[in-house]
């Protein structure tokens, strides 16, 4: 056997040598961890079941556990595991509020977020028991770290008070801090109150906030099917000096509930801003009209939808291709496309058309 092949043959031996002592290491750590994770579990389903009855004060040792993150999961685990757990679990958050809040205090900003995201799947709702919670929370938003402000906002919508989410946006607009729209009315939507209140309360100090949390609250308001202020929406969304994408969520939000009066607006917009530098809003309000059909014997959609398939945006062409085939519109009616000899509208109704039907045809 000539040296390379003894060489070769050596490092395949130890590899698979080594191999074998890392499977069985790792194997054994994962067994080591469940054991310390089924530990943690019984220590809590303990002490929860020792305090059922208790007025829910704790020495300060088992308050520290809380630092632990390990500690910190078990303790909501075993919490939801039974009513009485639970209720001991709440008599535990309630009567340490302030001890809790002061532990985490110097804590670093991912255990804080993790402390936060606990607090939020709890949803302590009683206002005589959160109010330190409410401004642990609040205090919460001043801080760099994105994941602990929005721990931070899950916690605040989770307990189910108007006016602390008021603040907590006004928090994060003071401070200038950049927070995802989609996070902020994703969030909106876990509030545990009444939710078309907080829109109301929302929309009362609507314009002192910046684009972003508008565009959130208007999204939230179309996720959860809130058409209270539609009015004042309609207005924004035909008002060209305000930001686009502000107009844009502003469509958005009446397009999917069907009318003379949202038709007649989505119509304006398309006519307005069809052909111009600012085409987005034309963009979106021609794909909404999708849904609006002719309704109340008002043929005026397909007719502004067949001039917009014309436009020099292409964005506005497909979205108004796509409408009309939703629409059905008449032979007839296509006909007259065809003898416009654009053919770049042809060829998209065309395919829109053909997209529909496959979609129909599979049931989507």
């Amino acid at each position: 056997m000539s040296i390379p092949v003894i060489i070769i043959t050596l490092i395949s031996l130890a590899l698979i040598a080594s191999g074998l002592i890392l499977n069985e290491w790792t194997s054994g750590n994962k067994a080591s961890l469940a054991r310390k994770s089924a530990r943690r579990h019984m220590r809590w389903r303990l002490i929860l079941k020792k305090h059922e009855n208790s007025n829910g004060t704790i020495p300060d040792g088992i308050i520290r556990l809380f630092l632990n993150p390990e500690n910190l999961a078990a303790f909501a685990d075993v919490a939801f595991e039974s009513v009485e757990s639970l209720s001991a679990a709440f008599g535990i958050l309630y009567r340490n509020e302030r001890a809790f809040c002061s532990l985490f205090g110097s804590a670093s900003d991912d255990l804080r977020s993790f402390f936060a995201y606990t607090i939020s799947t709890f949803q302590i709702t009683d206002k005589e028991h959160n109010g330190i919670y409410k401004k642990t929370m609040l205090s919460y938003l001043t801080k760099d770290s994105v994941y602990l402000r929005q721990n931070a906002l899950l916690a605040i919508y989770s307990f189910g008070d108007e006016s602390l989410v008021i603040d907590a946006f006004h928090t994060i607009n003071k401070k200038r801090f950049y927070h995802n729209e989609r996070l902020l009315a994703d969030g909106l939507l876990t509030f545990t109150g009444d939710k078309v209140l907080l829109s109301r309360c929302l929309m009362n100090v609507f314009d002192s906030f910046d684009k972003h949390c508008k565009i959130a609250i208007i999204n939230f308001m179309r996720y959860a099917e809130i058409h209270d202020h539609d009015e004042r929406f309609m207005e924004m969304a035909c008002n060209e000096e305000i930001d686009t994408d502000i107009r844009c969520a502003a469509i958005r939000l009446f397009a999917k509930k069907p009318g003379k009066k949202a038709s007649n607006v989505l119509i304006k917009i398309i006519n307005s801003c069809a052909n111009s530098i600012v085409w987005e809003p034309a963009s979106v309000a021609a794909s909404a009209l999708g849904d609006y059909d002719d309704h109340d014997g008002n043929n005026e959609a397909i007719d502004c939808l067949l001039e917009s398939i014309h436009s020099k945006w292409w964005y506005v062409r497909i979205n108004s291709s796509k409408s009309l085939s939703k629409l059905r519109i008449s032979q007839t009616k296509i006909k007259e496309l065809e003898a416009s000899k654009d053919a770049f509208a042809m060829e998209e109704l065309s395919y829109a058309i053909d997209e529909l039907q496959m979609a129909l045809d599979r049931g989507i």
